[in-house]
């Protein structure tokens, strides 16, 4: 039966032998027990159980680290025995988990009720800690018990309080010593060098491995003054700035070894300078790196270049200065825009080079972005760019690799050509083909027995199929040329999604596969565009999501009008994407792992053409998807944007 509120008129009440004063005597002795809240609850549930004559009890804490809804204490401990924990397990399960906090989540449950077993339960609040719930067997508490339990709640509530901080307060001094034991032993294992001064230059803190390469004992500088003991005339000088309120930052050489230091004012309060804080990191192995790298990127046939992160050229290797034109001393400094092509750089100041990224991957998630470079000279010539963002000496920079993909482009423009070519050509023959099957089906030519009829369906249903795949290639290569165009127009979203979900309609019968469609577009409301292409990216959307499910599964189709686009999304249960191939299938002909290994039927051209024509029209698709769970795509296309009637290449 499902759980519900009960009223206990006419039933029976426990056993008189459930006294509180009994029950509260025992969690007195609990309490007193343990301080450790797991254990003392366990002690309180015992007697709760024992004295109520409680089938099952549960403690929920509000703020336990394990979630609202994950029982802190229970007896029995087997979730799967334990038919208070079942309680609240039903009620996520029946939807009632949409309150906006877990403590008004748990407000709106019913106090009491019948669970499904056949017994009674029983939520009651333990203050502001929790929840305790109960469960009896044959009859529910009686109004007056609930009542005389409320002292005996509020106690234990406030010793779980006391455990909680106790626990706590131990937690954070735990911390507190293990931060100082890794701050030691983090000291004795950098080559850093850390010295604190007071305000008249004496040391009083000199620690760092980094000592031992110069041979200085630290009790010897103790007490002493910098200015006394050191000569250096560039280590004096950021002192002497730093205790005049400046921090640097510098590189420092010192006994040939190379220290990046920074030297920080310690101020007082009142604005005073109470001493220097100096502390310096050896990177004398980074700079050797730094030298050999150097020396071995001038080998790769493939430019690459290192910058900070507001994307500040700090380093190029040979390759970089021979496809671009640029001595290397002159793009050192540069923003690595200088590099691309004016269309293909930020149109905003960059400050973190991630954020460019971020932006560019959101619009193609591909593992490298084409776009167009320009060398010293303005000649424009297609790269393939990829940017690795790395961490060096506590700041962030990043290795950005660019190859020059003229030829490859060359190749893929040969290779357009010839399907172009080849699809025009075999179109002749086959509309022969189909326009002979279908006038020998209509039998004027003379009859057909039940064989050859059926024969000749299988062949004209061969020959559709294979003029729908010359159409893709067509389109495709009319994409890629920029000439395909767009017959746009208004028309009804709502229609158009019924129509397509009707003609799929036998496919997904046939699977056994359920469709779920919300339609959410107000009735007789337009849009502009070109419904027949939009018609394609839904049936192309929704025949893969037939493909990859698996029988019986449930396929999602939402439609609906916000924020001034129209808003499709095509969801479903079935093998999903791994993340490694998410920004590969978006590329022409590429068919997924999963899609090979079971031998999935496909071309591997829905999801380019989905996407080409959704951002014709100004909009954007997209693709989520986890392996074993199933694929969500959504495409928003403006309703009122006039597109270009000329289609470009979609993004790369």
């Amino acid at each position: 039966m499902d759980m519900q509120t009960i009223e206990t008129s006419g039933r029976t009440a426990p056993s008189p032998e459930a006294k509180p004063e009994k029950l509260l005597y025992e969690l007195c002795l609990s309490i007193d027990v343990s301080l450790d809240a797991r254990a003392m609850f366990a002690q309180a549930l015992a007697a709760i159980q024992r004295h109520l004559h409680c089938s099952a009890v549960a403690v929920y804490l509000l703020d336990s680290g394990l979630g609202p809804c994950r029982a802190f204490c229970a007896l029995p401990e087997s979730p799967a025995e334990n038919v208070a924990v079942q309680v609240v397990e039903q009620f996520l399960a029946g939807g009632k988990g949409q309150a906006a906090s877990p403590v008004a989540w748990w407000a709106s449950l019913p106090r009491q009720g019948e669970t499904r077993q056949g017994g009674f339960y029983h939520l009651l609040p333990l203050e502001e800690l929790g929840w305790l719930v109960l469960t009896c067997p044959t009859a529910p508490l009686d109004a007056a018990l609930l009542q005389s339990l409320a002292p005996i709640l509020r106690k234990l509530a406030q010793a779980g309080q006391a455990c909680l901080q106790r626990e706590r307060i131990e937690a954070a001094y735990s911390q507190t010593l293990w931060v100082r034991n890794i701050y030691r032993s983090l000291m004795e294992s950098i080559p850093s060098i850390v010295l604190a001064m007071d305000a008249e230059g004496r040391f009083q803190v000199v620690e760092g491995s980094g000592l031992k390469h110069h041979g200085i004992v630290p009790e010897e500088l103790l007490g002493r003054s910098v200015f006394e003991l050191y000569s250096y005339s560039d280590v004096l000088e950021h002192i002497r700035a730093a205790f005049a309120g400046e921090t640097r930052r510098v590189m420092v050489r010192y006994d040939h070894r190379s220290y990046d230091t920074i030297y920080r004012p310690v101020i007082q309060p009142d604005g005073q300078v109470h001493g220097v804080i100096c502390a310096a990191h050896d990177v004398s192995a980074r700079q050797d790196a730094i030298d050999t790298l150097t020396a071995v990127l001038n080998t790769v046939d493939e430019g690459v270049v290192t910058t900070d992160e507001q994307g500040v050229i700090n380093l190029v290797n040979a390759q970089v200065t021979h496809l671009f034109d640029y001595p290397a001393e002159e793009l050192v400094g540069q923003p690595l825009w200088i590099l691309l092509a004016p269309l293909c750089r930020p149109t905003q100041p960059v400050t973190d080079l991630q954020d460019f990224l971020d932006t560019k991957y959101r619009e193609d998630p591909r593992y490298f972005l084409d776009l167009q470079g320009i060398t010293r000279g303005g000649r424009v010539f297609p790269v393939e760019m990829r940017i690795q963002p790395f961490q060096l000496a506590e700041r962030r920079q990043f290795t950005v690799s660019i190859r020059d993909i003229t030829e490859r482009k060359e190749y893929e423009r040969l290779r357009d050509d010839f399907v172009s070519t080849v699809s025009h050509e075999l179109r002749t023959p086959l509309a022969s083909i189909m326009g002979w099957t279908e006038t020998l089906l209509t039998e004027h030519p003379g009859p057909l027995n039940d064989l050859q009829h059926r024969f000749l369906e299988m062949v004209y249903a061969s020959s559709q199929r294979l003029d729908k795949l010359i159409e893709e290639l067509l389109t495709v290569s009319r994409i890629q040329r920029g000439t395909l165009r767009l017959k746009v127009r208004t028309f009804e979203p709502q229609r158009l999604v019924q129509e397509v979900c009707q003609s799929l309609a036998p496919q997904l019968a046939s699977r056994g596969l359920q469709l779920i469609v919300e339609d959410d577009w107000p009735a007789g409301h337009q849009a502009e565009g070109d419904p027949e292409r939009l018609e394609q990216v839904l049936r192309h959307l929704l025949s893969n999501a037939i493909k990859f499910s698996q029988d019986g599964q449930e396929v999602r189709v939402r439609s609906r009008y916000l924020d001034g686009a129209w808003h499709l999304e095509v969801q479903d249960q079935g093998i999903g994407v791994s993340a490694e191939e998410i920004p590969l299938i978006f590329q022409r002909f590429y068919r997924g792992q999963a899609a090979r290994q079971g031998e999935i039927p496909g071309t591997g051209l829905g999801l380019y053409l989905a996407r080409a024509i959704v951002e014709a029209h100004g909009g954007r698709l997209i693709f989520q998807s986890v392996p074993g769970q199933g694929t969500h795509v959504q495409c928003h296309i403006p309703v009122q944007y006039s597109p270009p009637q000329e289609v470009p290449a979609p993004s790369r």
